[in-house]
């Protein structure tokens, strides 16, 4: 039962973060895109890779604005920059409305929202877990990541459904209104800056906020690239089908009501996979971890590239997608804090997601550009298999964690024992 009193004091903060990751940034325009698409170029004549662009701007401009993000969490606590930006996003979405077909303030509104949201990123939520949890660090983190699978699947139901009542441009105002009635409430009264993330006298055993890697450090290492490369090439192939599910769906003969259903098991999928990778990080090696849990994915995606008419079969192929999804948040957070401490966890995050944002925010536009030239996504599902192989595998030479010690921030020992099998004690 050790380390199971870590949730007893914690439950309010992950309830906290599961709502705020859930609701953020990210997860908001990543997993609503898709549902507006077909309003959007009906009513516009926008193609649906121009539409497509904002999440590009999303995800791109994330990763610039993420390191700054992340420092500010670092100098000022999570609790203000999460509150700060909850208010401000939920406000952005509304602006989205008022477009009256111009292409340029469509993008302009999403550079907005980029901006307001951007404190919402998992950085700023997951700081403050990792720093209350240490021996079930893996699971506390895969508890609050489900946020975006739990969240993602019904934003898109609820985005769908108050769109077919009531249009479009008041559908973005729903989403602005549930960001503010839900989240921002939750925030203000349990999400706190945990006291022992602050106060060294207050720690666990094996907490030490003060240990690891500042960034310059972590910039010098090869364990830094490896994560920033991985990540870039994982969320390029996982995060490009994401809000492509509903056109592929229909041109695989579904109808749009039935796509969405059906795109719904994507973040039910992330749910699963994300309570899995957390119950396994805490138990082995992190970067083997991901590569087990990328093979099914990888077989997904080949049997996708052949096509799907059938409803639960296509169920189980986008749930296995979104299981993929769920172990890339869950295992960045968790690498980071193995492999470069907590000394600058968020800055290190930050600068780290802007690999991940990348290929999250080409993905996409890959995908609808490549569906416009070939009419069809055969060849580019079979090479989305292989990028995520070659993602997963250079997991594989990151090598044992490093052990760091307090009183020497900036020095990393190695960490003896087996790479694949982790003990309690060195969770800690």
């Amino acid at each position: 039962m050790a380390g199971w009193g870590e949730f007893k004091r914690g439950w309010r903060l992950i309830l906290a973060a599961t709502v705020g990751i859930g609701t953020g940034l990210t997860t908001m325009v990543f997993y609503t895109m898709g549902v507006f698409v077909p309003s959007l170029t009906k009513t516009f004549g926008w193609s649906d890779s121009q539409v497509m662009v904002a999440i590009t701007i999303v995800l791109l401009g994330s990763s610039v604005v993420g390191p700054y993000v992340g420092a500010l969490t670092d100098r000022i606590g999570a609790r203000r920059v999460a509150l700060g930006s909850v208010i401000g996003m939920g406000c952005a979405w509304a602006l989205l409305a008022l477009n009256t077909g111009s292409i340029a303030i469509f993008y302009a509104t999403f550079t907005i929202l980029t901006l307001c949201g951007a404190g919402t990123l998992p950085v700023t939520w997951t700081k403050s877990v990792i720093a209350n949890f240490s021996e079930r660090r893996g699971l506390a983190l895969g508890i609050c990541l489900i946020g975006t699978g739990l969240f993602g699947a019904l934003i898109k139901l609820y985005a769908f459904y108050v769109m077919s009542a009531i249009g479009w441009r008041l559908a973005y105002v729903c989403i602005g209104a549930f960001v503010l009635c839900v989240t921002l409430p939750i925030t203000f009264f349990f999400f706190r800056e945990p006291r022992r993330a602050l106060d060294t006298s207050a720690q666990a055993p094996g907490i030490a906020p003060e240990a690891g890697l500042g960034l310059r450090e972590a910039l010098r290492t090869r364990a830094f690239w490896i994560l920033s490369a991985s990540f870039f090439l994982l969320s390029l192939a996982i995060s490009g089908i994401a809000p492509n599910l509903e056109r592929f769906l229909t041109t695989s003969g579904f109808d749009l009501a039935t796509a969405v259903r059906i795109a719904a098991w994507y973040g039910i999928g992330i749910v699963v996979g994300r309570l899995i990778t957390g119950f396994c990080l805490d138990r082995m090696w992190a970067p083997g971890v991901v590569f087990l849990l990328m093979i099914p994915t990888m077989i997904t995606f080949i049997v996708l590239a052949g096509g799907v008419s059938s409803v639960p079969v296509a169920m189980l192929m986008v749930f296995l997608v979104g299981s993929a999804s769920g172990v890339e948040y869950d295992a960045l957070a968790y690498l980071v804090s193995r492999y470069f401490g907590m000394r600058a966890y968020s800055a290190v995050y930050g600068s780290i997601f802007i690999g991940f944002a990348f290929g999250a925010g080409f993905g996409p536009v890959t995908f609808s550009k490549t569906f416009a030239l070939t009419h069809s996504y055969h060849t580019l599902l079979f090479a989305t298999a292989a990028v995520v192989l070659v993602g997963s595998g250079m997991l594989l030479t990151l090598g044992r964690y490093p052990r760091f010690d307090a009183a020497r921030p900036g020095v990393a020992h190695p960490k003896a024992g087996s790479a694949w099998g982790v003990s309690s004690q060195e969770n800690a």
